[in-house]
């Protein structure tokens, strides 16, 4: 098989995937859709506008991060300029494969004196402790909310897996901390495929811990975006808890899926699942939709601002 014929089938599928996912939403619209129209739907501007600055928040502090990462490198770069590289690069997720975000970085932040090397080290690092922390604060919300996890107490084994799962994150987070080494074999491995030399993950202590609590801090922020967005758009007082868990686990599962550019479909899926135990299956799709064009326009303000940073 040609690489060019490779190619296509892999679109392909991926398209596929994506078409079969949304017809899942789609159906749950379409056979419900009279319990979506009845349901009392609002409009309050103050809490959406108010969910959007707090996601544009989220992203300056995301690049106040970054840019702590490349100053331990000796490298001393703006805020503004920091956001400005971090936000354009991560565009790049919305490329089947997510790759374009370390190409992005490079490029970006070589005008900004810093080396190949340190740009694809910097990702790795934030790669790496990123992630931990984001599922360990999703699922320590969900499980805040008395009883969440037992409306999926019907799947076989569901209580004790999200248990075991939770302390294999909560492990998996101390060791990254205090021993990298393993993992800095897996971005390696990653790097390997985009034919890039292969990074050292070595930073003080205290500054791998400020790291942690760093994203455990921005992915709460995010998830508390979402809450906002939510108390913006139903008139009924969502628990705040479980939306920030079940957001923020959702967007992990559409970060996670390569083959979907920006997350879109797995991360709906996983949303409207989870949201359904509190709205019902309809309602819960057609907010998972509408939380993808809330954050498609949080991500255009953004990108406008980024832009704009000379």
């Amino acid at each position: 098989m040609s690489t060019i014929a490779g190619k296509i089938i892999k679109r392909a599928l991926q398209v596929l995937v994506i078409a079969v996912i949304f017809y899942y939403l789609g159906k749950q619209l379409f056979v419900n859709w009279e319990k979506v129209v009845a349901y009392e739907w609002q409009l309050n501007y103050f809490y959406l506008l108010l969910s959007v600055i707090c996601v544009i928040i989220t992203f300056f502090i995301i690049s106040s991060i970054w840019r702590r990462i490349v100053f331990s490198f000796g490298k001393q770069i703006g805020y503004a300029k920091a956001f400005k590289i971090c936000y354009l690069a991560n565009l790049g997720r919305y490329v089947p494969g997510k790759i374009w975000q370390v190409f992005g970085f490079i490029y970006l932040a070589k005008k900004e004196g810093i080396t190949e090397e340190e740009a694809v080290t910097a990702f790795g690092i934030t790669l790496t402790f990123t992630l931990p922390p984001a599922i360990f604060s999703g699922l320590l919300y969900l499980a805040l909310y008395p009883g969440f996890f037992a409306e999926f107490i019907g799947i076989p084994f569901f209580a004790a897996g999200v248990i075991i799962f939770g302390i294999g994150v909560l492990v998996f987070s101390i060791m990254m901390v205090f021993f990298p080494r393993p993992f800095e074999r897996i971005i390696n491995a990653f790097f390997k495929l985009l034919k890039r030399r292969p990074i050292r993950i070595d930073i003080d202590k205290r500054l791998a811990v400020k790291l942690y609590v760093g994203y455990f801090l921005v992915w709460s922020l995010y998830g508390f975006s979402f809450w906002l967005f939510l108390k913006g758009i139903i008139p009924q007082n969502a628990a705040l808890f479980p939306m920030m868990g079940l957001f923020i686990i959702a967007y992990q599962v559409g970060y996670l899926a390569l083959f979907a550019p920006g997350g879109v479909g797995p991360r709906e899926v996983v949303m409207q699942l989870l949201l359904t135990p509190f709205f019902g299956p309809a309602v819960s799709a057609a907010i998972a939709i509408a939380a993808r064009l809330w954050l498609i326009i949080a991500e255009a303000i953004s990108a406008l601002i980024a832009l704009r940073i000379k």
